[in-house]
């Protein structure tokens, strides 16, 4: 208003000052004009000529004037027209500019509430106060509030007191560096309920660089903790299984090996230790699985007390323990072992019974005796069989003897698994006669293997037989001979007695030795009666119970059962009343010498009474003497087998015995 005031005053002063200088010029002209005239002419004619063409030249002047004047008010008037039009022009596109802007700006408004509404994770943003600007939906799910109720309000009127402390210093520390930064943090809401959240925070900064709040994007990871807590737990729990020994909480044969293969790649010395408990078998058997389990805790104790913390200490499973140790010194070694060994000459309390049991152990070092796990493995194994071999109770270090000899073990194998098909093993057989008349009252039959034209001690294939696990199937062999033997004998009519089989430990406790026996006889054509079975006192011992009961079985389908090498063992006395047995064989170690063996002599008669009493047949066998042969038949033995009659011998010479 002040500013158009001031153009109308402007516009009357320049008026004013235009028909001022108009009105002095033409008054100065018509003035000055008149009088010039009259000085020059005097003539009245003239004068009244001069005057015209003086108004003439006024007229003619101001019209010239006039026009510029106009002229100029004119093209200033249009001017401003022209610029008027334009900024009208200019302010009706602005206006319209302005029109679109608002609606692009409020699409884009509803877009971008649209976009932060809709997403899973909470979007938020406070002001400098801590006072919440923006919060979207998901962000009041997660705290359980109305969004409407939130804006404005601070951490402490959402959360618990120290959490929303703590997220306010969270959030002046963010301010203070400007950076984004990502945290994971617990919170309590009012409601008591804790969620854990993973939260992107930054400062809001103005186009001046001027901080003026935080941003926070925050994502409910509370389920995904948990999971990852149950995930945690599980690996924990399958890890234990996989690598914890749950009877004695030592580590386990995977866990060991996994450690072996490290120390191996890290070319450092160190050795390892195969313990393996002997006998421990026949304590399960006698207490029961939970005695023994009890009892392998205790040894692992006493293998955590021995060896120092540094010492890998691991169960392989069954009786079997490891121990790797950081010494490759034989003589530091040997100090450990010797110490362990005494610690068992003491008895382990177990349920308060006293529990005496010994170990055998076998010692690899590397890099001395072995390049890797696996072969420490096997060189350690390798060396407690030895020290087995040995007597048991003790520990055997690897060597390149044992080496020798674990390579000619794995040829021997090989030769006997072969002879299986080769047809390299045969039966001899060996009479069983009447002690008083010595008349044929049966026959035993012997496995024989004669390999690359020489003859190998059943002292020596056997036990490897039984070692390799093979003995199943060379009994098996040796069964099926028999009873073909049997049957065809008896066609032949020279047989009136049995023939007597071995049976093995394993045999006896294979899970189809009834249907395989069975199987024989029926593909054979030979009687159950025709045959008696042996069996040695150890493979009683082994499994008392499940062998009576097979006993007696087998004694139901009709064959006879002889107890052979009675003598040799140290329980079968207890068993000796309830085992379903037919024949008692004296093992040929009391009869050996008899006459000059008065303990033996003694042992050998009350033998002999106990069967006479019980009503078992008893037989002596390695005789081979006369004097040998009249002590027993003295003492009223049965039947004899042994040199003093004949040795074993192939099956057409034993054909050629009976039918004399």
């Amino acid at each position: 208003m002040h500013k158009v005031q001031n153009n109308h005053l402007r516009c009357r002063k320049n008026a004013f000052q235009i028909s001022f200088i108009y009105f002095i010029s033409a008054l100065l002209w018509i003035v000055i004009s008149d009088y010039a005239v009259g000085l020059v002419i005097e003539n009245s004619d003239k004068i009244v000529l001069v005057e015209i063409y003086k108004g003439i030249f006024f007229v003619s002047a101001t019209t010239i004037i006039l026009y510029f004047l106009t002229y100029r008010f004119f093209r200033t008037m249009q001017s401003q027209y022209d610029a008027n039009l334009e900024h009208i022009a200019k302010h009706k596109k602005a206006k319209e500019s302005l029109i679109d802007s608002k609606s692009e700006l409020s699409k884009y408004d509803t877009l971008l509430n649209t976009i932060v509404n809709s997403s899973p994770d909470a979007i938020y943003a406070k002001d400098l106060d801590g006072k919440y600007i923006l919060f979207n939906e998901a962000a009041a799910k997660m705290v359980h509030a109305d969004v409407q109720d939130v804006l404005g309000k601070s951490d402490e009127e959402i959360f618990d007191v120290e959490d929303a402390i703590k997220v306010k210093i969270a959030d002046r520390a963010t301010m203070r560096s400007a950076e984004i930064s990502t945290t994971e943090h617990t919170l309590t809401m009012k409601d008591g309920s804790l969620k854990t959240v993973l939260a992107t925070k930054g400062a809001l900064v103005d186009e001046k660089n001027n901080i003026f709040g935080i941003f926070g994007i925050s994502r409910d990871i509370t389920n995904q903790k948990e999971h990852e807590h149950f995930l945690e737990e599980s690996r924990e729990k399958f890890y234990n299984l996989s690598h914890i020994d749950k009877v004695t909480k030592l580590p386990n044969r995977l866990h060991i090996s996994e450690v072996l293969v490290e120390k191996c790649s890290q070319k450092v010395p160190f050795c390892l230790i195969l313990l393996d408990l002997d006998e421990f078998k026949i304590v399960n058997d006698s207490y029961g699985h939970r005695f023994g389990d009890k009892l392998l805790y205790e040894i692992s104790k006493v293998l955590v007390e021995v060896f120092d913390s540094s010492a890998f200490i691991a169960r392989m499973g069954g009786d079997e323990f490891a121990i790797a140790l950081n010494q490759s010194d034989k003589k530091e070694i040997e100090a450990l072992m010797q110490k362990l060994h005494h610690k068992f000459d003491s008895p382990f309390t177990i349920d308060m019974i006293d529990i005496y049991i010994t170990a055998s152990s076998g010692i690899s070092i590397y890099p001395d005796d072995v390049k890797s796990m696996e072969e420490m493995y096997q060189a350690a194994d390798t060396a407690m069989y030895n020290a087995k071999r040995l007597g048991k109770n003790s520990f055997s270090f690897y060597s390149s003897k044992l080496k020798k000899e674990a390579v000619e073990y794995t040829q021997m194998v090989t030769s006997l698994k072969q002879a299986i098909k080769n047809s390299e093993l045969e039966l001899y057989f060996q009479p069983q006669n009447e002690a008083e008349s010595g008349k044929i009252v049966g026959v035993e039959a012997l496995l024989r293997w004669k390999h690359k034209d020489k003859m190998i001690s059943p002292d020596v294939f056997i036990p490897l037989a039984e070692r390799s696990g093979l003995i199943v199937e060379i009994g098996d062999f040796v069964l099926r001979s028999a009873f073909k033997t049997v049957k065809k004998w008896h066609e032949m009519g020279i047989l009136w007695g049995r023939v007597a089989i071995n049976m093995s430990a394993r045999q006896l406790t294979h899970l189809n030795l009834i249907n395989t026996l069975k199987n024989m006889l029926k593909e054979s054509g030979c009687e159950a009666s025709w045959i008696e079975l042996e069996i040695t006192e150890s493979s009683v011992l082994e499994n008392p119970e499940l062998v009576i009961s097979l006993l007696e079985e087998l004694r139901g389908i009709g064959f006879y059962i002889s107890m052979d090498d009675f003598g040799t063992g140290y329980s079968s006395l207890s068993y000796l009343k309830n085992l379903p047995i037919n024949k008692l064989k004296i093992d040929r170690s009391f009869i050996m010498n008899i006459r000059d063996e008065p303990k033996n002599q003694i042992i050998v008669k009350t033998v002999i009474f106990l069967a006479k009493e019980l009503g078992i047949h008893i037989l002596a066998e390695g005789v081979e003497t006369e004097e040998e042969r009249s002590f027993l038949l003295l003492n009223k033995i049965d039947s004899i087998q042994g040199y003093y009659y004949a040795k074993p011998m192939p099956m057409k010479d034993m054909e050629k015995l009976l039918q004399e």
